[in-house]
């Protein structure tokens, strides 16, 4: 065999080996992605489900019964959030018998924390949001949250700020 031939080949394996650990990349990458977003909206279904409980738990208590079906629902809910979380405990902290004129500040505060797992999934979903985006904000009820004014969840990289708004500039007529 010739040099050139060599080379040839050489070049072709290392060439077939990327391409082999690329597609097994992608593929891993997909399957985890696709579990992990089901898990996720498994997850907010059933912290929707549970604050629909709450709110009216809260927002009706039946007397005796109230403060016992308020601690279930505590219980039940501090299953699924973050232990760790300080937004995620003053959550839990409103499902209590005293918080009865709290119910919507409780739903609020669940909505924002619906929002906040919505953008991170999304943005775990796209390789572009991924690339161009840090993890979103979590609007924080008594600091940034104000009633009726949108917040911009989307923390974009600086490179792909530019990128999108010079793509953008030379689309427009």
């Amino acid at each position: 065999m010739g040099p050139l031939l060599t080379s040839t080949v050489i070049a072709a394996l290392v060439a077939a080996l990327i391409a082999a650990l690329i597609s097994v990349l992608t593929s891993e990458r997909r399957i985890a992605a696709e579990n992990v977003i089901q898990a996720r909206k498994d997850w907010r279904d059933r912290i929707r489900g549970l604050a629909s409980e709450v709110h009216k738990a809260l927002a009706f208590p039946d007397g005796v019964e109230a403060t016992t079906t308020l601690n279930e629902l505590h219980a039940r809910f501090s299953l699924l959030v973050d232990p760790h979380d300080i937004m995620d405990q003053e959550i839990l902290q409103l499902i209590a018998a005293g918080n009865a004129g709290r119910a919507d500040e409780f739903t609020q505060r669940v909505a924002l924390l619906l929002k906040y797992d919505w953008e991170r999934a999304k943005r775990e979903a796209s390789i572009w949001r991924w690339l161009c985006e840090r993890k979103p904000d979590r609007v924080a009820f008594t600091v940034d949250y104000r009633p009726g004014v949108p917040h911009n969840y989307r923390n974009r990289r600086a490179v792909c700020a530019k990128f999108l708004k010079n793509a953008a500039g030379r689309n427009s007529p």
